[in-house]
């Protein structure tokens, strides 16, 4: 049937239309009376316990959940002098990694890294063979090639025993004035084992560039400053991290005199003390006069709203304290 004659047919049907509204009524009237079921409460019940069962057991179910938790005191023996990578790991803010490096029969592989505002941590796994005593085995490294314009650019790591090998963790603020984004920490191990006078005249083994992204961070300028006499101290920028706090400031005096040290104390009143860094960025002499750009680091964001700085010198005599607003 063509398009036009079917459209004229349909138009001659004759419609009921009362027949139709009263069928329509009879239907929304029969509707309105239906109610809808209910889930059974026990069913609800049960679901949920199930659930709970499930989700609390669940580290027993999958082999990798139960590898997380099995990990967790570990974690906290290998970063227990590390406040900020016990804090980042337990947010994951921690990047793996999967560097190695070979030598005479022992293995070094770079397991994870961060780099909090100014601050970096490294772990590595130790395995081959390794002499020594299990409990007095140490590695000993240096970074940026023993660069003699760093401070701190060779330490000596006591290695945590692990099954099969030896797990070493390090943490340093990082030396240079720029904090890059994105770069790589020259890291070289010359030594590992017994310690040997020796290791200090080696070059590095066991070679690393570590690659190491910023967490985020903000920086705030300071402008504040205290003096004794011809010394000075210039509180430049205030750096807070994820779990680390820096201040980064020039020290001015003339040459030979006392050194300066810096105090920092919470809001609270008590000194901030235990993994405190304090490096020397640069340095320049002037017409006698000796200037430092210097980064004092703590591994904690206190929670007070400022912190006091109360430089000293070696004598005992004090500087003016100054108030840093966090």
């Amino acid at each position: 049937m063509e398009k036009k004659t079917f459209l004229e047919s349909v138009d001659q049907i004759e419609v009921p239309r009362e027949d139709v509204a009263n069928a329509i009524k009879a239907g929304v009237k029969k509707g309105s009376k239906m109610k809808p079921k209910r889930r059974p409460l026990l069913k609800v019940a049960a679901v949920s316990a199930a659930a709970a069962v499930l989700f609390i057991t669940s580290g027993f179910l999958f082999p990798s959940m139960a590898s997380v938790m099995a990990e967790i005191p570990f974690l906290a023996k290998l970063y227990e002098h590390d406040k900020v990578a016990g804090n980042l790991a337990s947010q994951e803010l921690i990047t793996e990694l999967n560097e190695k490096a070979a030598f005479d029969g022992i293995d070094v592989t770079v397991t994870d890294a961060y780099y909090d505002g100014a601050m970096i941590g490294v772990t590595f796994d130790v395995k081959g063979d390794i002499k020594g005593d299990e409990d007095e085995i140490y590695a000993f490294y240096e970074i940026f090639d023993r660069d003699q314009n760093i401070e701190e650019t060779m330490e000596l790591v006591k290695l945590l025993p692990v099954e099969g090998g030896y797990k070493g963790h390090v943490q340093l603020s990082y030396p240079i004035a720029g904090l890059p984004a994105d770069t790589t920490l020259p890291f070289n191990i010359i030594g590992i084992g017994e310690i040997s006078d020796s290791w200090k005249d080696e070059k590095g083994k066991w070679n690393f560039d570590v690659p190491i992204s910023q967490l985020p961070f903000e920086t705030v300028n300071l402008g504040q400053a205290s003096e004794l006499g011809p010394i000075k101290v210039i509180f430049k920028k205030l750096i807070t991290g994820t779990s680390s706090t820096a201040i980064e400031y020039t020290l001015s005096y003339p040459g030979g005199s006392q050194r300066v040290i810096i105090n920092l104390f919470d809001g609270k009143g008590e000194q901030i003390i235990g993994g405190t860094s304090d490096v020397k960025l640069e340095k320049n002499t002037e017409n006698g006069m000796v200037t430092e750009k210097r980064r004092i680091t703590i591994p904690m964001v206190p929670a007070s709203d400022f912190m006091e700085v109360r430089p000293i010198l070696e004598s005992g005599e004090e500087l003016e304290p100054v108030r840093i607003d966090l």
